[in-house]
């Protein structure tokens, strides 16, 4: 994904390519320019002087209480709560997708916001290290020590303890992964397996990890491209031999290698 190597690039950047993806008629630039339009709504609002709690509360009240948006409960995995030109239009959401529109209003806006990878929801910091932590999830709430130790004790169970490194920001790099691999189990799930295996050639260029090469082998092989299954199957068994998965992922190769064997006679 090239675009993640511009100067300055933004993680919007790369949430608009993957939903230009999805659809080729998208306008990007209406996009771009109905998320400038929220930004400068948001930095009138704002004014000259401002903190980091009354920042958060200017983005929950114009993106959450007046424009409806919100979390998606009824239909999670809906693939379209991960694409942000589909999450703009119905205004529903998953955490990263939710947090991803709010930072792009917020740095529009002039704020110092952040993306947070908060294990299994995610969040964003605005204001910096001493800043605050917002859940866009649940319409832009502001989480307080111990709202961010109700959420541990939810995602993680109640007897882990809310480690530091679970409130640091992450990268554009490691948002755009995340997005990647929501994508790839949403595609999954409903049986879209061709746009799922999309995501999982990003995910194999960005992070070359053996595990995504397994994902996008038996992803090949659902789809009967079994050179590629082959291929792919084989580099993952090669690189974890003693993985617990190896029988599966043996039989599946072994399979995939029969079925290519055929078709080449």
């Amino acid at each position: 994904m090239s675009v993640l190597q511009r100067p300055n690039a933004r993680v919007e950047d790369a949430a608009i390519l993957l939903a230009k993806e999805a659809n080729a008629l998208l306008d990007e630039h209406a996009m771009r320019r109905s998320l400038d339009a929220l930004g400068a709504e948001a930095l009138i609002r704002r004014g000259l002087r401002s903190n980091p709690e009354r920042d958060g509360r200017i983005l929950a009240e114009l993106l959450f209480d007046e424009l409806g948006f919100e979390g998606e409960r009824d239909d999670y995995y809906n693939p379209y709560n991960s694409y942000l030109d589909k999450v703009m239009i119905r205004r529903r959401g998953i955490p990263i997708s939710l947090s991803v529109l709010t930072m792009a209003v917020g740095e529009r806006a002039g704020m110092d916001i952040e993306g947070v990878g908060f294990p299994g929801h995610f969040l964003v910091r605005v204001g910096g290290s001493d800043g605050v932590y917002q859940d866009p999830f649940h319409r832009g709430e502001l989480l307080d020590g111990h709202g961010l130790r109700r959420l541990a004790a939810e995602f993680l169970g109640a007897e882990m303890a809310l480690h530091p490194s679970y409130l640091e920001p992450v990268d554009c790099l490691t948002i755009t992964i995340r997005m990647l691999a929501n994508l790839k189990n949403a595609h999954r799930r409903q049986g879209d397996y061709a746009r799922a295996m999309l995501a999982c050639d990003h995910l194999v260029e960005l992070t070359q990890a053996p595990e995504h090469r397994r994902d996008r082998g038996l992803l090949a092989h659902a789809l009967r491209t079994y050179g590629a299954a082959s291929e792919d199957l084989a580099a993952y068994l090669e690189a974890r031999p003693d993985a617990k998965d190896a029988h599966i992922v043996s039989e599946a190769l072994a399979e995939a290698r029969q079925q290519a064997d055929l078709v080449l006679h």
